[in-house]
């Protein structure tokens, strides 16, 4: 969500006259997207400030912007605890902050700057903007708001003006993508990427994150029916323990994500399954977690994501105690790495002798050799020479628990 914000950024700094996207030496204005979703997300971002503390200091009239989650959790406080920031603003609501960087460079300004076509051959598109769950760990329905869809038409003309600029990708983005309705007619998700189908130039779409409750049969429909549409899944399921799920508030249980995950492969042959987990939450016992490796290790996704607990401020689960040691959490994440490893590589190594379809994205630095990414997103090198922006069908010659290689 923040690279989708950056982008947006960058076409609105575009339309005042500014040039986005330059090397910091010879930028007059950094600004920084924030997340406050875990503290190691705002720890970085408070290394970065630093960073560019000393950057500001070595040329008179440089400027300093803060934005993203951090903006919205702590405001104007920021400012306070970095004295080298000048800006704090809202991302969803930008308008004042570029009037006053408007006036403040109005004589060096000529107008429009046109964003030229690029290497960019993925992008993510927001399509819906904050969250209406209230997961007691996470701090984005604060941060973020309720849940606003964007139109249909504004979304597809979105994907066109991308598609015009050389991008043959894009992610459809919301915290729940497939809570996503169309505030006129209602289209939900499934309707919306038939509509997104139809661009001409596109080949492929995805969508992130999509709760459980929401997978409805007729947005596994869309992934096996829609040309464009990758066969991949991302579906949070944070833990495999009933009792977890319920002091996180998840609202469904291990039974219910596993008859999703069993309708969604039964309908979207050669699917990927892939997830995300909390190890260490509040009270979260052994028994407990053993339920989360039984599950990993029954469903067998293809790609897992795993984080620590991280206590947020003004969450519920702020009130309870952080009982799970972080050594303890350390422990468990690191098995919960090493169990997917393995089901990892058994998976890509069945995909030996069969043919994918990759994307081509760049080239290794070492090699010069092509990479990119099937349609389920696994990366994948390739030994025959390909130019980015090709879409290339290989035969898959070898694997390892992170990528394949094809000729």
């Amino acid at each position: 969500m923040n690279t989708a914000d950056t982008g947006h950024l960058a076409e609105q700094f575009a339309e005042i006259g500014l040039v986005p996207g330059v090397p910091l030496a010879d930028a007059d204005l950094a600004v920084v997207v924030t997340c406050a979703v875990r503290q190691h997300a705002e720890d970085k971002a408070a290394s970065k400030i630093g960073e560019l503390a000393l950057w500001k200091r070595q040329r008179l009239g440089r400027a300093i912007a803060v934005t993203g989650c951090m903006a919205a959790e702590h405001g104007g406080s920021l400012l306070t605890r970095f004295p080298a920031i000048d800006y704090v603003f809202d991302v969803r609501d930008p308008d004042g902050f570029f009037a006053r960087v408007r006036d403040l460079y109005a004589g060096a300004l000529e107008g429009p700057v046109p964003l030229p076509a690029g290497d960019q051959l993925c992008a993510y598109v927001p399509v819906i903007h904050g969250c209406n769950e209230m997961c007691t760990y996470c701090i984005v329905p604060f941060v973020r708001g309720r849940e606003r869809s964007r139109s249909v038409g504004e979304i597809v003309a979105e994907v066109g003006r991308l598609v015009a600029r050389g991008v043959r990708e894009v992610t459809l983005l919301g915290q729940n993508v497939n809570s996503y309705r169309d505030p006129d007619s209602g289209a939900d998700l499934a309707a919306l990427m038939a509509q997104v189908d139809r661009v001409p130039g596109l080949w492929r779409q995805r969508f992130l994150t999509s709760h459980p409750r929401n997978a409805s049969p007729r947005l596994l429909d869309a992934i096996r029916d829609l040309p464009t549409a990758c066969e991949q899944l991302h579906l949070p399921v944070q833990s495999g323990s009933d009792a977890c799920l319920g002091r996180m508030k998840r609202e469904y249980s291990v039974r219910a994500y596993r008859a999703t995950l069993a309708a969604a492969r039964a309908t979207v042959p050669g699917l990927a399954l892939s997830t995300d987990i909390i190890v260490g939450f509040c009270q979260e016992t052994e028994p407990e977690f053993q339920d989360t490796l039984r599950l990993l290790d029954e469903v067998a996704f293809d790609v897992v994501h795993v984080q620590a607990y991280s206590p947020r401020p003004g969450t519920a689960a702020w009130r309870r105690d952080d009982d799970v040691p972080l050594a303890e959490k350390k422990h468990r994440l690191q098995r919960v790495l090493q169990l997917q490893r393995t089901i990892s590589e058994r998976r890509n190594r069945a995909l030996v002798g069969s043919a994918v379809e990759v994307l081509v994205e760049g080239h290794g630095a070492d090699d010069g050799r092509p990479y990119g990414r099937t349609r389920q997103g696994r990366v994948t090198w390739l030994e025959s020479p390909a130019a980015v922006g090709d879409l290339v069908t290989a035969e898959v010659r070898s694997a390892t628990a992170w990528q394949l290689v094809a000729a």
